[in-house]
């Protein structure tokens, strides 16, 4: 009991000690927090400074975090706490608020022209990809219930790999409406609805889409009341003498509600403000005097209600740009979006805290987190376009099209040459012409014809076409540029696959018909090769030295016939004596 007791305390004495040292190291932790991890890591003094030394990190930037939002005016805190409050704080609030939460009056409030908006083919482009297939898909076939998958699909994406093929979702939502108008595509039952469960990490843009596809007619039926409405507030105000002008466009129907002022009461549009800041923020500048010269300014809350969201977010940045420079720090700023921050020299990577980007890049050469890689082993754009390049051609070496459907394929596997596609269509896979019958194949091949062998090695053809393919792709892309060669490890993948595969039958049997024949043969040597067709039988014999040239030929000669007959090849060519050799006729 004693030695327990002893050997209880010496482990407690040494764990205060590990403690003690760990508070040392790390003065800007807690001593709970030391004392939380010591434990956990179970007297592993790596992993305890592995955790520590992550935990340090992360305060630290909390506190510089603080430290930003300290030097920041209380109007640009409000700003910005209202304008994440317009957007939405959190994702899930975001995804509510294009889902079952979806209200058509803030919808319209954040995008007041949306046909012109949703029809813009680069919106489309971001917002279809690769993680967004499957939705965008399930999306059309719960609107449109009796058109076809592949239909859709086929509007959608193109080919296997799902490459994003149209420029904009209304323009697919259009046509899918015209097609089930017009009982183009459509399918004898209706299709069950299917739940549209949303992640929460969904594409905000993605949802902003789909959600004008699904209420698109309520949304457009909304804004033309507004419109309506609004003219007839103009027509009244103006006919009892309420309307307003501005004093920069002299526009002479504003309603009052539409006109903002600077702190001398000039009375300017929304429009005309939001230019003028437009133009000032190009220039670099924050300040943003009255337009018509008064020498006075536009008060923060002014801007806050004459801009929109989108424009008062980058004024809200400069403005912090600004009181961190004028207080001295140097800082850094994200390449991405410009969001400041003050990072030490220590440090290699910036974390950028703008909720819109949060992207984490290299302090060296502003690209995206590149760890464990240098920078100069970092692939920019030019870099990728050229290895992509030579990665496109060799794939496209190996590939086969069919001619009638333009379907991608290739043989993985050892077999007949002759393809047939599962439209129907049959070509040769050596060539990739199309071909009726075995006419145009040669057995194994043979160079003084030009006729295509019916079996080949695999892996030989696929190693000779990819290595071609790569050389001629690098002869058209600048060396500089090809940090990262496709093509490098070709002879070992190959070597390593031809390891690993099992020979093929036919293969076997050339290489026993091919071996060489012993110089000590006689001259009345003889090579017995049976061709059986049918119940026909036919004997060759040739001189041993003639035998020994033409052994390769003869048995390429044997081999030339369809796989379908019957052949039979001895193992080794028998050696016949004098008593058991065959009288010629």
């Amino acid at each position: 009991m004693a030695e327990a007791v002893a050997n209880h305390d010496e482990h407690v004495a040494d764990f205060e000690d590990i403690v003690a040292r760990l508070t040392d190291a790390f003065p800007k932790l807690s001593v709970r927090v030391i004392r939380k991890v010591a434990a956990s890591c179970r007297r592993d003094t790596v992993q305890m400074v592995v955790q520590l030394s992550a935990i340090e990190v992360d305060e630290q930037r909390k506190a510089e975090v603080k430290e930003l939002r300290a030097l920041m005016p209380e109007t640009e805190q409000a700003s910005t706490s209202g304008v994440h409050q317009q957007r939405g704080t959190s994702i899930k609030s975001q995804v509510k608020k294009y889902t079952s939460g979806f209200n058509i009056d803030e919808f319209l409030a954040m995008f007041p022209n949306p046909e012109e908006t949703f029809r813009n083919p680069e919106r489309g482009e971001d917002v279809l990809d690769l993680t967004t297939a499957d939705y965008v898909v399930r999306f059309f076939m719960n609107k449109y219930p009796s058109i076809y998958k592949s239909h859709i699909s086929f509007l959608l994406y193109q080919g296997p790999t799902r490459q994003p093929k149209c420029k904009s979702l209304l323009k697919v939502d259009e046509e899918l409406q015209q097609a089930e108008q017009n009982g183009e595509q459509v399918m004898n039952c209706r299709r069950k609805p299917t739940t549209m469960r949303v992640d929460p990490g969904e594409d905000i843009r993605l949802l902003q889409e789909l959600a004008y596809l699904e209420h698109r007619t309520d949304i457009l039926d909304c804004k033309l009341k507004k419109q309506q409405e609004e003219t007839d507030r103009r027509k009244i105000a103006k006919e009892n003498g309420l309307s307003v002008s501005c004093q920069c466009c002299f526009a002479d129907d504003l309603l009052p509600e539409e006109v903002y002022s600077c702190t001398n009461d000039c009375c300017f549009c929304g429009e005309c403000i939001r230019k003028s800041c437009e133009l000032k923020l190009g220039e670099g500048d924050i300040q943003f005097p009255c337009l018509a010269d008064c020498g006075s300014q536009f008060a923060w809350k002014t801007l806050q209600a004459a801009l929109p969201p989108t424009l008062l977010s980058k004024l809200s940045q400069r403005y912090t740009e600004s009181e961190i420079r004028a207080a001295g720090l140097k800082v850094d700023s994200c390449p991405f979006c410009n969001f400041p921050n003050t990072i030490d020299e220590r440090y290699t990577l910036f974390q950028c805290f703008n909720p819109e980007c949060m992207k984490e890049t290299c302090r060296l050469c502003k690209e995206l987190n590149h760890l464990p890689l240098r920078c100069d082993e970092v692939e920019k754009d030019e870099d990728v376009k050229a290895r992509v390049h030579v990665e496109n051609k060799m794939t496209e070496a190996i590939l086969r099209t069919c001619h009638r459907c333009q379907r991608k394929f290739i043989k993985e596997e050892d077999g007949c040459n002759k393809i047939t596609c599962i439209c129907g269509a049959v070509s040769c896979y050596v060539c990739n012409k199309p071909v009726t019958g075995y006419d145009h194949f040669i057995g194994f091949g043979d160079s003084r014809s030009e006729q295509c062998p019916l079996y080949v090695d695999m892996i030989a053809l696929q190693q000779r076409e990819l290595t071609a393919a790569a050389d001629e792709a690098k002869k058209q892309v600048d060396p500089n540029r090809l940090k990262t060669d496709p093509s490098i490890d070709l002879d070992k993948y190959f070597g390593h696959k031809r390891q690993n595969t099992t020979q093929p039958t036919w293969m076997q049997v050339l290489q026993e018909v091919n071996h060489p024949i012993e110089p000590q043969r006689e001259l009345n040597g003889i090579l017995n090769v049976q061709r059986t067709r049918g119940t026909k039988t036919r004997r060759m014999m040739l001189p041993a030295q003639q035998q020994r040239d033409d052994e390769p030929r003869v048995a390429r000669e044997y081999l030339e016939v369809p796989p379908v007959l019957n052949i039979r090849i001895p193992r080794r060519a028998t050696r016949h004596t004098n008593q058991d050799q065959p009288q010629a006729p």
